[in-house]
């Protein structure tokens, strides 16, 4: 199965976050979620960005388990299966 890194996780990210933003400062793993202002729909689309670089599907109960301050935190969720 695969495995989440740091820089798919950075990636992700900014893949999304680039797309919807007009003013964006690229993140990196030490950026904190906090300063990105995400919202759920933001969210919902990392989530969807990550499961598809990673090819898995992420498990969103392992999100709410972890305490999450930074997007390389990110990396620590646990994939449920390979999609």
């Amino acid at each position: 199965m695969a495995e989440l890194t740091e820089a798919m996780i950075v990636a992700a990210v900014n893949e999304v976050l680039g797309g919807k933003r007009r003013q964006f400062e690229p993140v990196e793993a030490g950026t904190p979620l906090a300063a990105l202002a995400l919202d759920s729909l933001d969210v919902a689309e990392v989530f969807m960005a990550l499961e598809d670089h990673a090819g898995v599907e992420l498990d969103p109960d392992s999100a709410r388990t972890l305490e999450l301050v930074t997007v390389g935190d990110l990396a620590r969720m646990r994939a449920v299966r390979c999609a």
